[in-house]
């Protein structure tokens, strides 16, 4: 008997891309009418014109609701379970049509768990959890049991998970509906979401940028509003770029506060590199992000995750009036509609009675050469073996954000580089003081989103992963052209400065988002979430 020929990598894809196609309903899909033309940078409208939603659907999925008022209407009868779940896996799936943002769809088996969870409901005439019949995404590197765990390497494909993530479970028992997985990039140590697998995930609002990442897809469905609340991880920015490309909410804790075991590791197990990764969620509002992290902690996720720290996230907060600090850059000088946005938020603040004062960190280019050595002190040999498996290449992002050719550490200069980061830690921890501040409002990046690829410096995030402090992404307008113009009278701090100016262009960035982060102290992430709901209802007018 001759063995079974080895499948190329082209192959794999092919039969992956085949089984997530077939998992849409023929009658969702988009025909060729309703493509639209190359002109047209935002396809969120599609949504609404495609007539595959129903209007109480597209009303259910639009911006009318939050997971919190949704959840709401779902408890009060408005709404059953099946309704909700239809009309979100309806929407996802227009938009996975037009942006790619989907991995594992689960579409058929959300509506038959909606289907039990209105039986429940029918039958004692209360909702399951404070998330019953809420459609949920999660991020690719989750757990689900009975499918795929790729995290984007062709070496994974058709090796069905057989455990769901702990933490999957939870939002699960809170009555949460999970709908699928979403999209990454290859490695997950980019801001992107392009792999050999899947393939590129493109950006609802405008789809001539870039997603984000790692998190890129969750970033997108949201924006697309195909989810009402999602899941990502963030080690570098992962959460907090593609919210922020995107145009909505995301939070990254400290770590400690969500808990991570269980979920599929895109490297080794079990490595440290001194920056650990967290989970945070994306969603409508702070308060939804704030909804998912009390559901979390309510479940006492310390009894079966030992990282996860107990009480931290209990302790009584303050309703006080927070004294912000102000980042307006290091590093890189931010394009100008983020310029603009931080200026407006700042003048917002003052004019509501906040204390605002001016924050000075660490030279944040010096804190990205430290992070990026210490996220690769294997010389990623993870993913240079899963590539090797089936031969498949390596994806231009990858090649384009520096990672891929850094040379492996020894542990002498593991530890170095540690040492390295323990001092950004004191010298960070020392500025707060001197300040008084009790959160910083910075840019969530050197720009909005930028053309796919480009999004190669993830300093005004990665600084905070490695000192540990969590934040919160808040948008808050969009590039206009007339208020964004070219900055006439820049001058670069030195070359990369120069270089990052130079990718702004006002009319391919119209209508990018344009989103802040508000940064709290290390594991004062009650008091953050807090705070920065205040915030944004002053920044944002809500």
């Amino acid at each position: 008997m001759t063995a079974a020929p080895v499948k190329s990598w082209q192959d794999l894809k092919a039969a992956k891309k085949a089984e997530q196609d077939a998992r849409i309903p023929e009658e969702w899909r988009l025909k060729a009418a309703d493509l639209p033309s190359q002109d047209v940078a935002d396809l969120r409208s599609i949504a609404q014109r495609c007539g595959i939603l129903s209007d109480d659907e597209l009303e259910i999925t639009g911006d009318r609701y939050d997971a919190t008022s949704l959840a709401t209407a779902i408890a009060d009868g408005k709404y059953s379970a099946v309704e909700v779940v239809t009309a979100f896996c309806k929407r996802a799936a227009v938009g996975h049509q037009l942006c790619n943002m989907l991995t594992e769809i689960m579409f058929a088996d959300a509506i038959e768990q909606a289907k039990k969870l209105d039986e429940i409901f029918k039958s004692t005439g209360k909702p399951v959890g404070p998330l019953h019949g809420v459609p949920m995404t999660f991020k690719e590197c989750f757990h689900f049991k009975g499918y795929d765990s790729t995290n984007g390497y062709l070496s994974r494909v058709f090796q069905p998970a057989t455990t769901t993530t702990p933490l999957a479970q939870l939002m699960q028992a809170a009555g949460a509906v999970i709908i699928s997985k979403t999209n990454v990039p290859q490695t997950m140590l980019v801001a992107e979401a392009d792999n050999n697998v899947f393939g590129q995930t493109r950006n609802p609002v405008n789809c001539n940028l870039t997603c984000g990442g790692s998190s890129g897809g969750e970033g997108a469905v949201q924006a697309f509003r195909g989810s009402a609340l999602g899941v990502g991880t963030d080690v570098g920015g992962s959460v907090r770029i593609p919210a922020a490309a995107n145009g909505v909410y995301g939070y990254k804790p400290s770590f400690g506060i969500i808990p991570m075991i269980g979920y599929s590791y895109s490297g080794w197990t079990g490595s440290n590199t001194g920056i650990p990764a967290v989970t945070g969620p994306l969603g409508h509002s702070v308060r939804d992000l704030a909804l998912f992290t009390r559901i979390v902690r309510e479940s006492h996720p310390w009894r079966f995750d030992p990282s996860v720290i107990a009480n931290i996230m209990e302790i009584e907060v303050s309703s006080r009036k927070p004294v912000v600090g102000v980042l307006y850059q290091s590093g890189l000088t931010p394009h100008p509609p983020i310029r603009r946005g931080l200026q407006e938020a700042v003048e917002k603040l003052k004019s509501a009675g906040f204390d605002v004062r001016e924050f000075t960190a660490p030279n944040f280019l010096d804190i990205r050469e430290i992070t990026e050595q210490l996220f690769t002190l294997d010389g990623l040999s993870y993913p240079k073996q899963e590539l090797q498996k089936t031969g498949e290449p390596v994806v231009n992002s990858v090649q384009q954000i520096g990672f891929w050719d850094i040379p492996r550490k020894t542990q002498e200069e593991a530890w170095a580089w540690n040492t390295k980061k323990l001092a950004i830690q004191k010298q960070m921890l020392d500025e707060w003081q001197r300040v008084g501040c009790d959160v910083v409002l910075a840019p969530a990046g050197p720009h909005t989103a930028v053309r796919p690829g480009d999004w190669t410096s993830d300093i005004y995030t990665v600084a905070w992963n490695a000192v540990d402090y969590p934040a919160v992404i808040i948008p808050t307008s969009h590039v206009d052209p007339s208020k964004d113009p070219l900055d006439g009278e820049f001058r670069a701090m030195h070359d990369a400065d120069a270089k990052n100016q130079a990718t702004y262009d006002p009319e391919l960035f119209k209508g990018a988002p344009i989103a802040l982060q508000i940064v709290g102290p290390r594991l004062a992430d009650a008091q953050l979430l807090k705070d920065a709901d205040m915030i944004d209802k002053v920044i944002n007018c809500h």
